[in-house]
């Protein structure tokens, strides 16, 4: 074996042109067929991948950067309000019914018996929704009974 200039006696070449590496020395190397020049640390071979990064782990003192983990973002649901009718004694039971059928989905045994709890109790519940939907059904109610010549009074509270 003889002493290689181009590496200033830091590897070793031999009869078949290759390179031997000293222990925890560098090098660089030729390739014979493409005449490419690589650079290559200690321990590395030409198809091992790169090392991965070792993950920080903060100190004691406080002196590490730290990552906050993420939490999944979670909206609230919406507030929820009640749609009220309120008795009066003007309007006729039969528009009651069919107000609670056309504008809240109501069958007519349920319609019946929201009718009846808001005649008998002063006021009745027709339904819970978000915000917007609560105040077009009270605006939808209150136009229709006003169309039709009725006092009919509907309101929304928070539920």
């Amino acid at each position: 074996m003889s002493e290689c200039n181009a590496t200033d006696g830091l590897a070793r070449h031999n009869s078949a042109g290759n390179f031997t590496l000293r222990q925890g020395q560098a090098f660089r190397s030729v390739h014979p067929r493409t005449n490419s020049i690589e650079w290559l640390m200690p321990d590395d071979t030409p198809g091992d991948p790169p090392p991965t990064p070792k993950p920080k782990v903060p100190r004691p003192d406080g002196g590490g950067a730290v990552v906050a983990e993420r939490k999944a973002a979670r909206t609230k649901p919406p507030s929820l309000y009640q749609v009220v009718m309120l008795n009066d004694d003007y309007t006729p039971m039969e528009f009651v019914v069919m107000v609670l059928q056309s504008f809240f989905q109501r069958d007519t045994d349920t319609a019946m018996h929201i009718m009846l709890k808001i005649h008998h109790e002063g006021r009745g519940i027709c339904g819970v929704y978000p915000k917007d939907v609560a105040a077009t059904k009270v605006e939808l109610v209150l136009t229709a009974a006003r169309r039709e010549g009725h006092p009919l009074q509907c309101i929304m509270e928070a539920a």
